[in-house]
């Protein structure tokens, strides 16, 4: 299924012509912005060792360019409105199903206390999609880790992780990850927010669908006036394949096709708009623009 152009105005009602960058001082500039007169935190949650094998299409030369296994970053970011404070995706949390394959991970907590955030500050968490990566660290066992947060989730992304009996359904390589899912919507469902892919979740914080990697996998939008900034989640997995060839796939992408389509065509518009770009699995901080190179992108690091 091919997405069609995105198109940022179209979701933000905004018809800006640029951006502009400031950082928030040179002591903190590779983890602290502003946006606007509000701060953004980068925040690590740790590193992945992933088989290179999984980017599909990647020749051996590309492979052993990245290494075998690849090292995949995982970041994550909070955000200080006027009387909110946001955290996009809450990292990969402490669950069993998580610490015994990626112990290098679960950074997070620490993390966001460095900026002087506490985890009961936190009023609202987006979420990218519900890979455990990205929500694992809702929750510690059975208890809720942010009790304050109201949990802004795509109801495609809810809807198609939780469905009655895909435990059982799924893929067999896929069925531990899909009950670690269910087992922490269980503990966090009361605290969730449903929303239909495109919506305004006020304080300049936006959502906006960006399917393929899963079905529900959205991007978020800060408008800050002057200042535009989008995280990708999983648009991008490595900063050394996909921008220069977006068209190579990601084995653990729902629907491989949709997800290069929305990859060429949300890349195009951050290079186009000029925006700052967050994304969950480029080398810490994970901060910088997307330039046109060729046929592909450069990801240009702040």
């Amino acid at each position: 299924m091919m997405m069609p152009q995105m198109n940022r105005r179209h979701f933000l009602g905004t018809s800006l012509a640029g951006t502009a960058l400031a950082l928030s001082s040179p002591a903190i500039a590779s983890k602290s912005i502003t946006i606007g007169q509000k701060q953004l935190f980068a925040l690590s949650d740790g590193y992945f060792d992933m088989p290179a094998s999984l980017f599909l299409g990647a020749p051996k030369s590309l492979q052993a360019q990245i290494g075998d296994p690849a090292r995949i970053a995982a970041n994550t970011y909070a955000y200080r409105a006027e009387s909110r404070t946001f955290l996009f995706d809450a990292g990969a949390g402490t669950s069993d199903f998580i610490t015994h394959a990626f112990p290098t991970a679960s950074k997070l907590p620490e993390d966001l206390s460095s900026t002087g955030i506490s985890a009961e500050e936190v009023t609202d968490i987006v979420i990218t999609h519900m890979h455990p990566d990205h929500i694992g660290g809702l929750a510690i066992g059975d208890r809720i880790a942010f009790p304050n947060a109201r949990i802004h989730i795509a109801a495609t992304e809810w809807n198609f992780w939780n469905a009655a009996g895909f435990a059982e359904t799924a893929p067999e390589g896929m069925r531990p990850m899909v009950a670690n899912v269910q087992s922490l919507s269980n503990v966090i469902k009361n605290n969730v927010s449903l929303h239909g892919g495109a919506a305004d979740l006020g304080d300049g914080v936006s959502v906006l669908p960006a399917p393929g990697h899963t079905p529900g996998h959205t991007a978020i939008v800060l408008d800050g006036g002057r200042e535009q900034f989008v995280v990708v989640g999983d648009l991008t997995v490595h900063e050394d394949v996909h921008f220069a060839n977006p068209n190579y796939g990601w084995a653990l992408d729902v629907d491989g096709e949709q997800a290069v389509a929305t990859r060429v065509s949300m890349l195009d518009m951050i290079a186009t708009d000029g925006l700052i770009m967050g994304a969950a699995h480029v080398t810490k901080p994970g901060l910088g623009r997307v330039e046109r190179d060729g046929s592909g992108f450069r990801f240009q690091p702040l």
